[in-house]
């Protein structure tokens, strides 16, 4: 069996939902799943997604062509999509 592979999205990153996907993040991981966190640079900055073995994809909060492709091109493959807020659900 092929590794699960999930994408966390946040798009404004409040302290809630960053330190939710955090704990999730560490969880999956320790579980064995790849983990992709896409958030704009700030949020990573303040709650190092690294640190839980998570890939972080820096995402814009914008809507414009380039931040919505790079988005899609990480949640190409993805097994599960998590989008965490309107302004996520918003790009993908």
């Amino acid at each position: 069996m092929s590794q699960l592979r999930t994408v966390q999205v946040l798009g404004g990153g409040s302290a809630g939902s960053s330190a939710h996907v955090g704990s999730l993040a560490a969880g999956l991981v320790a579980r064995g799943v790849q983990v992709t966190v896409c958030a704009p640079p700030a949020v990573d900055r303040a709650h190092d997604f690294t640190a839980t073995g998570a890939r972080f994809l820096p995402v814009p909060r914008r809507s414009d062509p380039a931040a919505v492709a790079a988005l899609r091109a990480a949640c190409t493959g993805a097994d599960v999509v998590h989008a965490h807020g309107l302004h996520a659900l918003s790009l993908i």
